[in-house]
């Protein structure tokens, strides 16, 4: 448990911080606003998902080899380059689809450029960290990191009343976390640690696997926001982005540290049989869980005792987009550590059909959206259990199968309370 909780808190404060921003600047901008924020806050996730995500999967056994060394050098310098020219492109893109008075936001944008470059070059000595179970350090850097870009987002939000403060808080996190792992992973040793590695395996297929995979995910949690954006609109994209990313921002830092945590405990030791990946998987996730429930209430209370009364009636409806968007963190904690017991028994290439299905299943999310941002939002809750529980079925005697009857139940708990509130 203590893993998990240090590895939650470092996954967890960059999220809370950009969900703290994200509600500082609905008190001075509108939905529309908000909206073009989320275009290139697609594409970063799609880097993420599809380079980051992916790499983190392989890069611990990575660095006992040269072959896994060596790819995790290439990766640095495609995924940097990569990553910010796809970051660069979108907001052209913006320029030239949205008019002039609206330039000023979109330039205030220009610092998410530098967030590839920061993040691939913190990959290595990341994982090495990891290797040596250093959450803790971890967690207090990622806490340093984001209290200092706080510190100097927030009074760039508030005298600009811009994209600005929320884009800087999200660079320098990424920035000043990299400098900090360097630092302390050569501390540690980590170039004695690796010049030694000998010949071995290099991990680059199962690194196109899980980007493969990832991709589809993105896919599969984006389409969302691209469908909605393309068939009602920016104003409405802010409207959902807003509810997602107060309900789900903490939700999703459990989701990540959770995977990061079983990732570690399930290849410590190679050749597990399937049940006893599946007792692993049952024990953390189960902790994982706890600490969703605790996540989902609060989000609860604070909606309805905090937000409502802050924010003005132009964002109810996100509000109450909100709060089936946080029930979902339930089903998402189970459904993203499926692909770490997926790859321990050999069977990730039954995950990636299944995220095509969750694509599909985009449509009618974005469908819901010309009608009202909740009835979306509830509809990606129903996505999510029968995503959950497809992968579940995929995992065959590796299944966690009692953290899907809690994360089942409790899920169903809290939709007859949402109904009822």
């Amino acid at each position: 448990m203590k893993d998990l909780i240090w590895s939650l808190v470092e996954r967890v404060f960059p999220r809370l911080a950009s969900a703290g921003l994200m509600l500082l600047l609905a008190a001075f901008v509108t939905p529309l606003i908000v909206g073009l924020y989320a275009w290139p806050m697609v594409v970063l996730t799609l880097y993420y998902s599809a380079l980051d995500s992916a790499i983190r999967q392989v890069v611990v056994p990575s660095l006992a080899s040269q072959e896994g060394l060596r790819l995790l050098r290439r990766y640095r310098n495609i995924a940097s380059i990569a990553g910010s020219l796809a970051i660069a492109g979108i907001l052209l893109a913006l320029l030239l689809i949205f008019p002039a008075d609206l330039h000023g936001q979109i330039y205030a944008m220009t610092p998410l450029v530098l967030v590839p470059v920061a993040n691939s070059f913190a990959v290595k000595p990341l994982g090495f960290l990891q290797s040596r179970n250093a959450w803790a350090e971890l967690a207090k850097m990622q806490l340093l990191a984001s209290g200092v870009s706080l510190l100097l987002s927030v009074p760039a939000l508030v005298l600009t009343r811009s994209l600005l403060g929320a884009s800087l808080q999200v660079a320098l996190v990424e920035i000043l976390f990299c400098w900090m792992v360097h630092r302390r992973a050569r501390a540690l040793g980590i170039e004695a640690a690796t010049k030694g590695a000998s010949s071995g395996a290099g991990y680059g297929r199962e690194f196109g696997h899980a980007s493969a995979y990832s991709i589809v995910g993105w896919l599969q949690g984006q389409a969302d926001r691209l469908l909605i954006g393309g068939l009602s609109g920016t104003a409405a994209l802010g409207s959902f982005s807003f509810a997602t990313a107060i309900a789900r921002n903490p939700g999703d830092a459990i989701s990540a540290s959770t995977g990061n945590v079983l990732r570690v405990k399930i290849s410590v030791d190679q050749g597990l049989s399937a049940v006893e990946v599946r007792r692993r998987s049952d024990d953390l996730l189960m902790r994982g869980l706890a600490l969703g429930i605790v996540l989902v209430l609060a989000i609860f209370i604070g909606v309805d005792a905090v937000l409502r009364p802050l924010l003005g009636n132009e964002w109810r409806e996100p509000l109450d987009a909100a709060l089936p968007a946080a029930i979902s963190i339930l089903p998402t904690i189970v459904s993203w550590s499926l692909s770490v017991v997926l790859l321990a028994v050999g069977r990730l290439a039954w995950g990636a059909p299944i995220k095509v299905i969750g694509i599909a299943l985009a449509v009618p999310v974005a469908l819901a959206a010309t009608q009202s941002i909740e009835l979306a939002s509830w509809c990606v809750l129903a996505r999510e259990v029968v995503i959950l529980i497809l992968l579940l079925v995929s995992c065959g005697k590796a299944a966690p199968l009692k953290s899907f009857a809690l994360a089942l139940a409790s899920t169903t708990a809290f939709t007859i309370a949402a109904v009822l509130l």
